[in-house]
């Protein structure tokens, strides 16, 4: 009797494994085919500012702190215009991890548009 439940659990287990994937399958989005056409258009933010967003992915900083906080640090002296260093105080820590947040949260062109220097 007992191998009955056995051959029954199983077989149930595997047409239930089969019609699950059957019902998950989801399309694969190729990330370079969206690279290739990036949409860019206009939002109006509540200010009435008229900001330009586009469909491009952005890069990502790292893994680890230190790689999160060099490509951020980079970003900000050439990208923003702003003086930004790295000299592990307390205090530049927690304002790169806001800065990194920030971009994590928001993506790289409003990340740009917010930090720019206005010239």
């Amino acid at each position: 009797m007992a191998l009955v439940y056995i051959i029954g659990s199983g077989l149930s287990a595997l047409l239930g494994g089969i019609t699950y994937s059957y019902y998950t399958q989801e399309k694969k989005i190729n990330l370079k085919e969206l690279d290739e056409f990036p949409i860019k258009y206009s939002l109006i933010n509540n200010k009435m500012d008229d900001i330009i967003v586009s469909s491009n992915i952005s890069p990502s900083l790292g893994v680890t702190f230190k790689d999160k906080c060099t490509y951020i640090i980079k970003i900000c002296n050439e990208m923003c215009g702003m003086n930004c260093s790295y000299d592990n105080t307390k205090r530049t820590r927690k304002k790169l991890w806001k800065y990194i947040k920030e971009y994590e949260r928001i993506g790289m062109d409003e990340f740009l548009n917010k930090h720019k220097k206005r010239r």
